[in-house]
């Protein structure tokens, strides 16, 4: 004869057991996964060895399209625009905007867990270009970019909506307009994800 106590833990299991196989559902098809972002952007290097020439903490907002292969593999492609002023002493740049563009693709390595939690770890490559709005003469330029990074989504209960937060680097040789010097910039994100299940 069942005891109050068995009775309390299979009511708890029964009723934990089908929340938590649905928090992995909707990530354990192969899915289309549409995502949009925004949040900052910071320059980790200088753009000189001296230090008088760098890029102050920006904005930044984007999104891409991936394809979800299994819960733990997905295919992205990316874009991301930045926008920043230049600080230093003894540079004309001082104070102009530059607009970063940022594109390409990158692996995402997920670990799902039964709470609807994912820490992914990026890996990929792509482009950047650099321009100035501000200043005529300079010369625009797009470089080839390594890009890796760290976040972690939240698949919302009973939808195929996701939260995430992530920070990805993109390392490119910035080697124009007086500079020659490999950059590391950081885009620090928030934003929602979305899962066109078959």
């Amino acid at each position: 004869m069942f005891t109050r106590s068995s009775m309390s833990a299979a009511l708890l299991i029964s009723l934990l057991v089908p929340a938590a196989a649905w928090a992995q559902s909707s990530a354990d098809r192969p899915s289309i996964v549409l995502f949009a972002n925004g949040g900052g952007n910071s320059a980790v290097t200088d753009l000189n060895e001296a230090g008088t020439a760098s890029l102050k903490t920006g904005w930044t907002a984007g999104g891409g399209i991936g394809w979800q292969i299994n819960p733990y593999v997905a295919l992205r492609g990316t874009f991301d625009f930045a926008q920043a002023k230049g600080e230093g002493s003894g540079n004309t740049f001082s104070g102009q905007r530059f607009n970063h563009y940022f594109y390409g693709g990158d692996v995402q390595l997920r670990y799902p867990t039964a709470s609807g939690i994912a820490p992914y770890l990026l890996l990929g490559a792509g482009a950047v270009t650099i321009d100035n709005i501000d200043a005529a003469a300079f010369n625009r330029f797009t470089k080839f970019a390594g890009k890796g990074g760290i976040g972690v989504e939240y698949l919302l209960p009973r939808s195929n909506l996701g939260l995430f937060a992530q920070g990805a680097t993109y390392i490119y040789k910035y080697d124009r307009n007086g500079f020659d010097k490999t950059q590391a910039d950081v885009l620090w994100t928030a934003g929602l994800s979305y899962r066109l299940a078959y």
